[in-house]
């Protein structure tokens, strides 16, 4: 197929535009023939060729010009084939999925310029676009963000314009942004939300009890009793594997549709063993992009190769059929690209194969959750942010459920992503964000004059946060990117060397003494069991000799110290033995 850099060549000169017989979109058919899709004077424009993206409906792949009104339809197709294929300065030339959203905010001026009876460029003055500000600002209340891209498509609208249309400039001497009021303070912060712990850990044991009887269903499957594409059961088996791979890897909505068969691998490196999955990335435009995953990964997805081998097969059989004509030769295109998939489903008229879509996968989450019995409204895109929050809290301590996915300590961050160029570079700003923002939770938490520290380090803290601050917010963040924070599982290490050199893993209750050593309440629990064990031991001890007496009695004053410090009372009285 060609490309649309290709089939829409620049215009030679600015304000000049195509005829309506200019091709927009064409394909070759089986015999080497160009086969017109649609025309620049077509009220619809077939963008489907041009589509690498393996989440996206039929129906989001195409332009229909009949809802804007015809007094601005000229000037809109006019404008969007100039931005398309020129772009704005000093950027590259859009893909076609800006040029959809484009269209989309044009549609927007639209419909508000017919309700308030502009017919004609002639009527539309400063003010009316004055009140669409108002009305998308103050009355529909979208973010500033948001209108500022719409308010750019105004812009567009203006610069690319030919004389009939948009002739004043619309807010001269400003931006889109400024009148949207749009200002980014410092880095971004993303507002999908984090799946609670208690819901995430419902709906993984749910998860893996679908996949613990997947090939029992699959079984069924291939005996006839069950059919892909329909049954509820298998149908479960498949969103399922979405969300563990989504959840386990921090890959997008779209990457995980496109994993393909064989898209998993795994290399041994200095006796680490690391899985991979592959897939294309588009977001960045980073292309075939691979994401670490857990040996569970291996799992999952030789159910779901199992799981969309009838489908796939059909997908091969029509693939074998001559085609002819623009709608079998659409169709044709849209198996070709989802043959070899995973995630495939039956959807649209004819209930026909094609990969999930963004919108498929978003409501069969949903049901997956209401099939778990949690009361949360499960996103795709949840599921990056989630796995970001739970690589932080492991890499912090209160490890979830990534058991597997970066067991060896050896790997920090920088061997994680050298280990293979080919990963996302997006997922590893996620996770670096994500582990700033759990370290300024806590020393913001460590800041705080209500809550008990324990440990030397724990110490110092607390006569710090004795005084004032001019600016706490600052302190806090400047203090979390310059404090290296580990942790044990029973206590923060803020050694900025080797410190002990692990000791402390080994023999926790050294930790509550050491200068370096930071024990808040979130451990208190950790304190309670080291300091039941060392009851029990005491008991046993006297049988191995005063040295072991004296090492027990030694750490049980060290928990209870610690215990005490936190707000904590043991019920053994003290005992004896030095500290």
């Amino acid at each position: 197929m060609a490309t649309h850099e290709a089939l829409l060549p620049a215009p030679a000169h600015a304000n000049v535009y195509p005829c309506d017989t200019t091709v927009i979109s064409s394909v070759l058919d089986d015999a080497g023939r160009e086969v017109v899709l649609s025309r620049y004077g077509d009220d619809r424009w077939e963008l489907w060729p041009y589509f690498q993206q393996s989440n996206v409906l039929p129906s989001g792949k195409k332009i229909n010009w009949r809802p804007i009104p015809p007094w601005m339809r000229a000037e809109c197709k006019a404008v969007t084939y100039r931005y398309w294929t020129e772009g704005l300065p000093g950027m590259r030339r859009p893909v076609v999925r800006s040029v959809l959203h484009l269209v989309q905010k044009l549609r927007m001026l639209a419909n508000y310029l017919a309700m308030t009876g502009i017919g004609s460029w002639q009527e539309l003055r400063p003010v009316h676009l004055a009140g669409y500000m108002h009305q998308r600002s103050a009355v529909d209340r979208v973010k500033a963000a948001t209108l500022a891209k719409e308010l750019t498509a105004i812009e567009i609208l203006h610069r690319f314009g030919t004389p009939a249309g948009l002739s004043f400039t619309p807010w001269p001497g400003s931006s889109a942004t400024a009148q949207a009021n749009w200002v980014r303070s410092g880095p971004p912060q993303g507002m999908t939300p984090v799946v609670p712990e208690p819901v995430l850990k419902t709906l993984f044991m749910a998860a893996e009890r679908v996949l613990a009887g997947a090939d029992l269903v699959l079984d069924e499957r291939d005996r006839g009793e069950r059919l892909t594409g329909y049954d509820v059961g298998l149908n479960r088996v498949r969103d399922v594997c979405f969300f563990v791979i989504g959840l386990l890897t921090g890959m997008r909505c779209e990457e995980i549709v496109g994993i393909e068969v064989g898209a998993a691998r795994t290399e041994v490196r200095d006796d680490v063993t690391m899985h991979w999955v592959s897939s294309i990335e588009h977001k960045t435009k980073k292309g075939r992009v691979e994401y670490l995953m857990p040996v569970l990964g291996h799992r999952v997805l030789a159910v779901m190769e199992r799981w969309s081998e009838p489908l796939r097969a059909e997908l091969q059989a029509l693939l074998a059929q001559p085609a002819q004509g623009a709608k079998a030769l659409r169709r044709r295109g849209e198996a070709l690209a989802d043959a070899r998939r995973l995630f495939l489903g039956r959807g649209g008229a004819g209930r026909q194969i094609r990969a999930l879509s963004g919108l498929a996968c978003g409501e069969r989450l949903q049901r997956l959750a209401e099939h778990a019995g949690v009361d949360w409204q499960l996103r795709p895109h949840q599921l990056r942010k989630t796995y970001a929050w739970a690589f932080a809290r492991h890499r912090l301590g209160n490890l979830l459920f990534l058991k597997e996915q970066f067991k060896h300590s050896s790997l920090s961050m920088t061997q994680l992503y050298a280990a293979n160029p080919m990963q996302d570079d997006a997922l590893y700003e996620d996770l670096f964000a994500e582990i700033a923002n759990r370290k300024v939770e806590l020393v913001e938490g460590w800041l705080n004059a209500d809550q008990p520290l324990a440990g030397r380090a724990g110490e110092k803290i607390v006569k710090m946060r004795a005084h004032d601050f001019p600016d706490r917010a600052a302190m806090i963040r400047q203090t979390a990117e310059v404090v290296t924070i580990r942790s044990t599982g029973h206590a923060w290490c803020l050694a900025q060397d080797d410190g002990c050199g692990g000791a402390g893993l080994y023999e926790p209750t050294r930790c509550a003494g050491c200068a370096d050593a930071v024990i808040d309440e979130g451990q208190r629990a950790v304190w309670r069991a080291l300091h039941a064990h060392q009851t029990e031991l005491l008991e046993e001890a006297a049988a191995l000799g005063p040295a072991t007496v004296q090492r027990v009695a030694r750490d049980l004053k060290r928990s209870e110290a610690v215990l005490h410090t936190l707000g904590w009372q043991p019920s053994s009285g003290a005992v004896d033995g030095k500290t």
